[in-house]
């Protein structure tokens, strides 16, 4: 086993453990925690890939900038009113682990019968071409998304004042 395969594994098993925790735990605080290491090791999985580029955004945006989002919105609400208990509803339960693993089968099924090339080459992309492509062809889809996010931030911040009064 190489040492790559090793970070893999390592990787992978934090990223799929912080994912189940935050999924587990009842604690809002655990739950952005857990939520920050899975993060992290999605950006280490980019990084032992060869994408740096993408793994140090993974970082600024999810690890950092969406971990904030979420410290203010604990901060701005009264968090300790949620309760997230297990919901005594079973045939909800026994339905959505059904699609789960008929989704999951699907997926295996298509990963599996993949056709993939055996020696391709990795597209290599400077920040310079990304930069370009994001600012020059889908400038318009950029600046939306901008705006999407002020609305849904300023959206936030109303109903967060609206429950504090």
């Amino acid at each position: 086993m190489t040492a790559q395969m090793i970070f893999f594994t390592i990787l992978a098993l934090i990223a799929i453990t912080g994912a189940v925790m935050m999924m587990l735990l009842t604690t809002i605080s655990h739950r952005v925690v857990s939520m920050w290491f899975s993060f992290f090791a999605v950006a280490g999985l980019y990084f032992l890939l060869g994408a740096e580029f993408i793994g140090i955004i993974q970082i600024m945006v999810y690890v950092g900038a969406i971990t904030i989002l979420f410290v203010f919105g604990m901060m701005m609400t009264d968090h300790k009113t949620v309760s997230f208990e297990k919901d005594p509803r079973t045939a909800h339960n026994v339905i959505g682990t059904i699609s789960a693993v008929g989704v999951l089968g699907i997926l295996l099924y298509g990963i599996f019968s993949m056709d993939l090339p055996g020696n391709a080459q990795p597209e290599v992309t400077t920040v310079h071409a990304i930069g370009m492509d994001l600012y020059g062809h889908y400038f318009v889809a950029f600046i939306a998304v901008a705006f999407l996010l002020t609305a849904a931030l300023i959206g936030a911040i109303v109903i967060a004042r609206k429950e504090a009064d």
